[in-house]
């Protein structure tokens, strides 16, 4: 729900009622989160809000020493020893990304820097998504180094970039991300995810699965083109997980064939059993239990399917409410 569609639902409660709806939505709310936005201080003094956002830095000048850390991050200044970077500062880099994930963060999206604080967020995610899986500060667990997980970051930026409008560019902008380098720590399916919950529309999943797609092609490219093993594996990897992506939005659109029909042309995987389960799998976890007998039975004569989904079948078709 955009702001402005907010406004106007809430414009429809009374005092009370209202009353009700923060009190929910105050429960919801993690004890982190509450404490990064000095929650309780606001709802103490609407003022505060105004406050807080007073003391950001003038943002040319927080952009500017962004700009200047991101750049020595780049360079490698952050992962050696040199001449530029102090080893204690090497050290403590957490603590300036604390910062100014904080601070980026309190510049709301709809304000005049909004935008601009939006994409030096995605900036430093890349680095720590990055760093996550090759040295690029001096520690590795760079999400938890900050103390937000890579997937917790993603939909922080995704709804920023979203917040005013949900143009196709966004939407893009917001695919294109999904092609980083996944935190080893977390589920990488986990930002696709992430992804999926935030498509409020149906509009928005149609157009999601029209731009996956194309990325998937480009994927695919880039896969003919890999020069070795690992390169290939993370290529596929990231392939697989957006083809994943799409047969669940389709599976949400209630287009379950749609999506099993994508899913057998592009998931890349040589074992047909192996390939089978995974989409199996999928089918379970949305629960979509007659389309996953269905599917199961027609490959029943191509397939020695593993045990566990033998036993499964058995299961499944003795629930007569599968018919």
């Amino acid at each position: 729900m955009l702001v402005s569609e907010l406004r106007k639902e809430i414009s429809r409660y009374d005092n009370k009622e209202l009353q009700e709806i923060i009190v929910e939505l105050y429960k919801r709310v993690s004890k982190a989160k509450k404490e990064e936005y000095a929650i309780d201080d606001f709802i103490k003094d609407v003022s505060k809000k105004q406050a807080k956002k007073l003391e950001v830095q003038d943002f040319e000048t927080l952009k500017k020493e962004i700009v200047y850390f991101l750049n020595c991050v780049d360079a490698g200044y952050y992962e050696m020893p040199n001449k530029v970077i102090s080893k204690k500062e090497r050290s403590s880099w957490r603590f300036k990304v604390k910062r100014y994930y904080k601070e980026l963060n309190a510049i709301l999206p709809e304000t005049f820097d909004g935008a601009n604080a939006t994409e030096l967020l995605i900036e430093i995610f890349k680095r720590l998504s990055i760093g996550s899986n090759r040295l690029l500060f001096v520690n590795w667990d760079t999400f938890r180094a900050l103390g937000v997980s890579q997937t917790e970051y993603y939909d922080v930026i995704m709804k920023r970039i979203l917040s005013n409008n949900e143009t196709e560019e966004d939407l893009k902008k917001c695919i294109k991300l999904l092609d980083v380098l996944k935190d080893p720590y977390e589920l990488s399916y986990g930002m696709f995810q992430i992804f999926i919950s935030n498509l409020r529309t149906v509009n928005m999943k149609r157009k999601a699965i029209e731009f996956l797609k194309n990325n998937i092609v480009i994927l695919i490219g880039k896969l003919k083109n890999a020069k070795n093993y690992h390169e290939k594996f993370v290529i596929t990897e990231n392939l697989n997980e957006n083809v994943e992506c799409v047969v669940e939005i389709y599976c949400l659109l209630d287009e379950v064939e749609d999506g099993i029909d994508y899913y057998q042309k592009n998931y890349v995987e040589s074992d047909h059993e192996v390939k089978e389960f995974i989409l199996l799998e999928k089918l379970e976890e949305l629960e979509l239990i007659s389309e996953w007998v269905k599917e199961y039975e027609q490959h029943i004569d191509k397939i020695d399917y593993r045990d566990s989904l033998k036993d499964k079948y058995k299961e499944f078709t003795k629930k007569k409410t599968i018919f």
